[in-house]
């Protein structure tokens, strides 16, 4: 029960940084719209719309909503957002400081994991 209050609490502090830091980028694509090139303007609404696919994930894991019903689901759902990482990472390498490029590694390595648990249940169902 600690665990789901724990695992709540993360969520919306991840939905709060994630809000925090797309209303950042809106300002900013707003006031400086003028000023820029258009390879860092398409690459902000690039992370813009990957941001708002993440909001929509966290609001519905936190609300209970839309939550896989079957581990292959969860195996789906896993390899779809790898995948997305993945294509982003590749398409912007030269553009993510090595902070964010560690973060994503990160949490790709924790997708594989996952996938991986998900398919030992399989194995035992």
């Amino acid at each position: 029960m600690n665990n789901d209050i724990d695992k709540k609490k993360r969520q919306l502090d991840n939905l709060e940084n994630l809000a925090q830091n797309h209303t950042r980028t809106e300002r900013h694509l707003e006031q400086y719209s003028e000023i820029g090139s258009k390879e860092n303007k398409d690459n902000a609404r690039k992370k813009q719309t990957v941001r708002e696919h993440e909001i929509d994930n966290l609001k519905s894991k936190i609300l209970g909503e839309n939550q896989p019903q079957t581990i292959e689901e969860q195996i789906n759902n896993i390899s779809e957002n790898f995948n997305r990482t993945h294509r982003y990472m590749e398409e912007n390498y030269d553009k993510i400081p090595q902070e964010d490029w560690n973060n994503l590694n990160k949490k790709q390595d924790n997708r594989i994991e996952q996938t991986e648990n998900l398919f030992d249940k399989l194995d035992f169902e």
